[in-house]
């Protein structure tokens, strides 16, 4: 298996137990699933997906949101 799908593997992992726990994943700004998150960070170009937890008024995560950042900002 190659770096990049074991990569890819793990953040989806990851991404699934956010959402199992009642976390709400978000793809620019839009309800997407873990494998469609983790897709997106493995195949993106001149740049990167910058996380951005998102919480209530008590302080308790219930978003994450992934917004993708160029190279050339």
């Amino acid at each position: 298996m190659n770096i990049r799908r074991n990569t890819e593997r793990n953040l989806e992992t990851e991404l699934q137990s956010y959402q199992d726990s009642g976390i709400r994943l978000l793809l620019e700004g839009r309800e997407s699933s873990p494998e469609s998150i983790a897709d997106a960070c493995a195949v993106a170009e001149h740049g990167t997906y910058m996380r951005d937890y998102i919480q209530d008024e008590t302080g308790k995560l219930n978003i994450i949101d992934f917004n993708f950042v160029s190279e050339d900002e």
